[in-house]
């Protein structure tokens, strides 16, 4: 079977926003699967990892198109003194009036998203290719959505299958809640959405809120899972060695709505005096959390910047307490990052902060994997901590027992690619 993926970020390009689909691509492969991958050339990329190239399978061919920057406008205009926002559109007061004014106009007139401007080069492409090479599927992932409105195109022009792959919501994600546009913005948003998932042949997310909240009964969850042939946890659980610290980290960003400052209030108070390690992997702090962690926790915290993703997974092996934090935002019960399935195949006691009854941890509960507290329940995760603590200073292992075999990607790709044969007949 052949495949057209349609991804805006792919490797060079790094973090979470390319992990879905580096660990499903693979195993297809492996599987028979003909996979092209129609990409950008030197995108607008959060970060950039260098060593996911060579998890590209050589038979996987990748055609890359130009695309307008708008990391060079956003650096003029802010002075080059912050970075370009990557999911994470707000309008603070720190902010200069031109960068409010991009934001708002970002926010307003640019609908579905920066990255559209990539569409006509893609779309160009893609008929290219189409014209000579009969594919059976037409796959797009959004974030950013705006890629789907290339599917769309391709759909109505070729009649072709076409799936779309949500990673994010549309309308109901974060960054539109805690900045809503104009109502003339939200209807623009609503008619684009609709439009798209009503005339996919399917729909594929990644949590079952989400499958909710899309207008149309077409669509399957399918997990981004964990790839188990990266994560390998010891046979034997890791207890405690020597003077070694306490381990508690975080991997990943931090977005709008996470409330990381009582996540900190919390740690400072179950450790006030103990030899413990809070890490932050993957994000660059704002300088109002760091300032919090020195007169909390001065001496005991760590901070690094964007890692490879292989670092990453070495970082989560190497913890006591994996830390996880849910956005306080409409919606947020159907965030499952990808982190969540590396977090859970780490084996590693999990402490999640955040809303109740979201999906992430009802997966944690599942899977015995660790506890999950909302903001007013301090001190119950203060003595959770504290217990994890005792039993490791007694030297007696953390780690998780519960089989979560069925949540790697080999077994998520396997319902993908019935899902694929079941729509080609």
């Amino acid at each position: 079977m052949r495949l057209l993926l349609i991804s805006y970020y792919f490797p060079p390009c790094g973090g979470a926003t390319v992990q879905r689909w580096l660990k499903w691509i693979p195993i297809l492969v492996e599987q028979g699967f003909e996979i092209t991958v129609l990409t950008t050339k030197d995108g607008d990329y959060p970060v950039y990892d260098d060593s996911l190239l060579a998890e590209i399978p050589q038979e996987v061919t990748v055609i890359r198109t130009k695309t307008f920057k708008f990391e060079k406008i956003w650096k003029i205009f802010s002075g080059n003194k912050k970075p370009i926002p990557y999911g994470n559109i707000s309008q603070d007061k720190e902010q200069n009036l031109i960068n409010r004014i991009l934001i708002w106009i970002r926010l307003n007139l640019i609908i579905p998203d920066i990255r559209k401007f990539w569409n006509p080069s893609a779309i160009k492409k893609a008929i290219e290719y189409l014209r000579t090479t009969p594919v059976d599927f037409v796959i797009t992932t959004g974030p950013p959505h705006s890629t789907h409105l290339i599917g769309l195109k391709l759909k109505n022009k070729f009649n072709i299958k076409w799936i779309a792959d949500w990673r994010d919501p549309w309308t109901s994600i974060y960054y539109l809640q805690l900045n809503p546009p104009t109502f003339v913005s939200r209807y623009w948003h609503k008619s684009l959405e609709t439009k798209v998932a009503q005339n996919a042949d399917w729909n594929v997310v990644v949590s079952e809120h989400l499958a909710s909240q899309l207008p149309t009964d077409k669509v399957s969850v399918i997990y981004s899972g964990y790839d188990e042939k990266k994560i390998l946890p010891p046979k034997i659980s890791k207890i405690k060695n020597g003077n070694e610290p306490f381990k508690l980290k975080f991997i990943g960003n931090i977005t709008e709505g996470q409330r990381l400052d009582i996540l900190i209030q919390i740690i400072a108070k179950a450790f006030p005096d103990e030899d413990i390690e809070l890490s932050f992997i993957g994000t660059n702090l704002s300088e109002e959390y760091r300032n919090l962690l020195q007169n909390l926790l001065s001496g005991k915290f760590v901070c690094k910047n964007f890692v490879p993703h292989y670092v990453a997974l070495k970082e989560m092996l190497d913890s006591q307490v994996l830390l996880l934090l849910i956005n306080y935002y409409p919606g947020a019960e159907g965030m499952l990052t990808t982190k969540l399935f590396e977090y859970l195949a780490s084996y590693n006691k999990i402490l999640c902060l955040g809303p109740h009854n979201s999906e992430a941890e009802k997966l944690i509960y599942r899977y015995e994997a660790g506890k999950c507290f909302d903001i007013n329940e301090s001190e119950a995760a203060i003595e959770y901590l504290r217990n994890l603590y005792r039993l490791w200073q007694s030297g007696k292992p953390l780690k998780n027992e519960k089989d979560i075999s069925e949540l790697s990607a080999q077994n998520q790709v396997s319902r993908l690619i019935d899902l694929l044969y079941n729509l080609r007949n």
